[in-house]
């Protein structure tokens, strides 16, 4: 068996070479796509709108808590959370000073309740709305999206959060 020649090329070596390059170009995209996707929800507000405390403390335990671009209800009610007044107060001042589009998101599940589910998120969006038109965001800059989800697709929290983005 004769050993090739040094500076001779490999074709197989050559492809190995070529996909490994291709898979790490491809998973840099990925990392960078994924990077601006979350950034770009709260594009403007991560200054303005601190975090709200972790669900390993006390005062989370003890009931629902709000994140800086979310309300979190309780299972079944459309009120307003009191702790999420702040959270809200502060979003609304940051999307004032960006001036761009709200979303808010709400989802609910198909089933058995879907009608039910589907009024109790109307229901949400709308307190949701309600709040953010009281701290001076204008009704026009908001777009409600109302998302059906398959049965046992949402957690608990998600079922009961509304979710608000700028755009």
């Amino acid at each position: 068996m004769e050993a090739p020649k040094t500076g001779q090329r490999n074709p197989s070596r050559t492809v190995v070479i070529a996909v490994v390059l291709v898979l790490i170009v491809v998973a840099i995209a990925g990392i960078v796509l994924a990077g601006r996707r979350t950034a770009s929800p709260t594009q403007g507000t991560a200054a303005a709108v601190p975090e709200t405390p972790s669900a390993s403390t006390p005062q989370a335990a003890a009931g629902p808590t709000s994140g800086p671009n979310e309300v979190v209800f309780a299972a079944g009610s459309d009120k307003v959370p009191p702790q999420a007044s702040e959270s809200i107060a502060r979003f609304s001042e940051a999307a004032r000073g960006v001036g761009g589009q709200i979303r808010l998101s709400v989802r609910y599940l198909t089933g058995a309740n879907k009608a039910r589910d589907l009024e109790l998120a109307k229901s949400r969006s709308a307190a949701v709305r309600h709040a953010l038109e009281s701290n001076g965001v204008k009704a026009e800059a908001m777009q409600v999206e109302m998302v059906e989800m398959p049965a046992g697709a949402l957690t608990d929290k998600d079922a009961n959060r509304v979710e608000l983005s700028m755009r």
